[in-house]
């Protein structure tokens, strides 16, 4: 008996920046600085498509902290999920895959336009998504 093909029930359909916001520090006495970075996500959902977010700030109050530089940037992507019921059960998970789907672009991003600004280019470090919701999760339900 021939097997069935097996495709994703998830398909990410494409992504935009809708956000840059890049701050140089003039004053910025040269050392090796380690990255500091933070991420937050935000999921919108309509029916069988939905919007993950991806918030990430890089060096923040660089004067204060003498950084290179600031930056936070959003990146937004979109996905589809086949409407099925067992799919629907699938949907936590699914949404953990499209946040770790859109990720290495936002990495690629912020290595482009690091390079691209003149400074030494950055590239963030790759990120346990299962541990960045589990984290920003207990984060949100302590608020």
């Amino acid at each position: 008996m021939p097997r069935q093909a097996i495709g994703s029930i998830l398909r990410f359909t494409n992504y935009i920046v809708e956000k840059i916001d890049f701050e140089y520090n003039y004053d910025f006495q040269e050392r090796k600085v380690p990255i500091d970075f933070d991420v937050d996500y935000n999921i919108e959902k309509n029916q069988n498509d939905f919007k993950v977010s991806l918030d990430v700030s890089i060096f923040k109050n660089p004067k204060q902290n003498n950084y290179p530089f600031s930056l936070y940037t959003r990146v937004s992507g979109f996905f589809q999920l086949q409407n099925t019921e067992e799919n629907n059960k699938q949907a936590p998970t699914l949404e953990k895959n499209a946040i770790a789907i859109l990720f290495p672009y936002v990495r690629a991003l912020i290595s482009s336009f690091t390079a691209n600004a003149n400074v030494n280019p950055l590239i963030l470090p790759p990120i346990n998504v299962l541990k960045l919701i589990e984290v920003k999760s207990q984060a949100k339900d302590q608020t």
